[in-house]
């Protein structure tokens, strides 16, 4: 409306103009004329400005631009790894045939190949021996959780630290010590045929040192007498070596061996219990012998692998249980395939 007045007042002053000579009214109407028409195009040069802000902040979702990066949080913890429902081990609950118990042992873990630095000694009169090594595999070393994890650990104090004694038992020639010396330096001495405190004696002599290198240097103490060095790389190869030069500590298994009467050399079911076994068992950890045929099958709800061999004559399962325990029952081809299942369903913890 302001600029309809404006014109209508500038065709009404030049007309006049043309009819008289312009006086001091008209002079103040023209000063009044601009200065409306300064204040109009400020406000419209503001809502100008208003409108392509506003079309600017629409278009910012269309052009992507990268949003301000998301502040970075604690990363979240580690589930705890799982202990077994109970340190008991599984007992069969079906044994067909007259099967029963006759034999079980707790063993440590053997493996294929020698330990690198292993050293081990044995009596030159006399049962009895014992290897001293690197545990290979940990470089940790969890009391409160092998603690929960096997039946028959006990703790004792090994060279100012808390360590896991495995003790010798009934029916079990192997005994075990396992440390943790230093960060990083898991320590074991295995014997067969020694009584613990033995193995806690040798412990208590070692010379303990690190190498330039960042590796482990071992000397055992002085030995009573009447034993000797044996083992890989000792007299020549004459020595022959311990079962400690191609075992471990932890993880340690439990065996139980079923017949109709003691005695029998093949016996026709044996149950093998490991702890320590984690993750899902799949066939890259078990591999298949040769002329063996194997099929996939469950155990209380779990994978489990089922193996043939007809040449020597035997089934096996082998499945994992929660808390890393994994189970493998071998019997002999006569019991078949259903009576062997059978059996596995029934193991269970007391």
């Amino acid at each position: 409306m302001n600029d309809l007045r404006d014109r209508l007042q500038e065709l009404a002053d030049g007309y006049a103009r043309t009819t008289s000579p312009p006086g001091p009214a008209a002079a103040r109407r023209r000063g009044h004329s601009r200065r409306r028409r300064t204040v109009a195009g400020v406000v419209v040069a503001g809502l100008l400005v208003v409108a392509v802000v506003a079309g600017s902040v629409g278009l910012l979702p269309a052009l992507k631009l990268p949003r301000p990066a998301a502040p970075v949080g604690p990363r979240p913890t580690p589930a705890p790894v799982q202990v077994p429902r109970s340190t008991a081990w599984f007992q069969a609950t079906y044994l067909p045939d007259g099967l029963r118990l006759i034999h079980h042992s707790e063993d440590p873990a053997h493996r294929e190949a020698a330990i690198p630095g292993a050293q081990s000694f044995r009596r030159v009169k006399g049962d009895g021996e014992f290897t001293v090594s690197v545990h290979p595999d940990l470089q940790r070393l969890e009391v409160a959780r092998e603690l929960r994890t096997y039946p028959t650990v006990r703790v004792v104090a090994v060279r100012g630290h808390q360590g896991l004694l495995f003790p010798r038992r009934p029916g079990n020639y192997s005994n075990g010590l396992i440390w943790e010396e230093r960060p990083g330096v898991v320590l074991q001495v295995l014997g067969s045929g020694l009584a613990d405190q033995m193995l806690l004696d040798v412990a208590a002599g070692l010379q303990v040192t690190q190498t330039p290198a960042g590796g482990v240097a071992i000397i055992v103490g002085p030995r009573p007498p009447g034993w000797i060095r044996v083992g890989l790389g000792v007299g020549r190869g004459l020595s022959p070596p311990t079962t400690g030069d191609f075992s471990t500590v932890l993880p340690r298994s439990h065996q139980q061996l079923f017949d109709q009467a003691p005695g029998n050399i093949n016996v026709p079911l044996v149950v093998t219990e490991t702890r320590g076994q984690y993750g899902p068992l799949r066939s890259a950890d078990k591999p298949q012998l040769p002329k063996t045929s194997r099929q996939q099958v469950r155990v209380h709800g779990y994978p489990a692998l089922l193996d043939h061999d007809p040449a020597n004559h035997f089934l096996k399962v082998t499945w994992r249980e929660p808390g890393g325990i994994e189970l493998e029952v071998l019997v002999k081809e006569k019991l078949g395939r259903r009576k062997l299942l059978a059996i596995a369903e029934g193991l269970q913890q007391p």
